[in-house]
């Protein structure tokens, strides 16, 4: 299969992923109104889409295939380690909001 076509594939999924990574560009871009932990995992959607935007890129130029593979294995490790600061920092909200909750709480 040429780069080309493979190029396009990617990008047809980049251009599909609209779902993704508009609703997480309008979580950073609302900043202190949201959560640390949704933004944490905003940053990881479109550090993934963008990562895959740019294998699309990648495929287009005359760079062989590992290159492309190496940029997609970055990004999708960065997604990975910011998906799990999200995850650890909504653990702790979640306690943080019981613990006030509790002390809330009648007695």
């Amino acid at each position: 299969m040429s780069h080309g076509v493979m190029a396009l594939g990617v990008t047809a999924v980049c251009l599909a992923g609209n779902v993704w990574y508009l609703p997480a560009y309008v979580d950073l871009r609302a900043g202190q109104d949201r959560p640390r932990s949704r933004r944490a995992a905003a940053v990881g959607v479109l550090t993934g889409w963008g990562s895959a935007a740019l294998a699309a890129l990648l495929l287009l130029t005359p760079v062989p295939l590992t290159a492309v593979a190496v940029v997609a294995a970055t990004g999708a490790a960065a997604v990975g380690s910011l998906g799990v600061v999200g995850r650890l920092r909504r653990v702790r909200e979640r306690r943080e909001t019981a613990a006030f909750t509790a002390a809330l709480a009648p007695g």
